[in-house]
């Protein structure tokens, strides 16, 4: 199996979750952009501040995402071969 097919498999996988699992889970969580937030509606000025985007996706990732997510399929990978790891990453990344 080469690289460029496994890439164009998980290219599939992710666009058919985006689509798919992603309309099922916002029809499940009813969103609505018209809703206002918690920084909005408990705004404290403590816990609760509305922010750019911009600060939120860099303090997204240093505080909830670490290494975790990068350091587990690599163990696997070293432990239980390249199928396991590339499940994990695949099956991660969607749910």
């Amino acid at each position: 199996m080469t690289l460029t097919v496994l890439a164009l498999g998980f290219l599939v996988l992710l666009v058919a979750a985006y689509r798919l699992y992603g309309g099922w889970v916002a029809r499940q969580f009813q969103l609505d952009d018209a809703r206002t937030t918690p920084a909005h509606q408990v705004n404290d000025g403590v816990d609760f501040v509305p922010t750019r985007p911009f600060y939120l996706f860099g303090q997204h990732f240093s505080a909830i995402a670490a290494a975790g997510p990068i350091a587990g399929p690599i163990l696997a990978c070293q432990a239980f071969g390249w199928l396991p790891c590339l499940l994990w990453i695949g099956l991660g990344v969607v749910l």
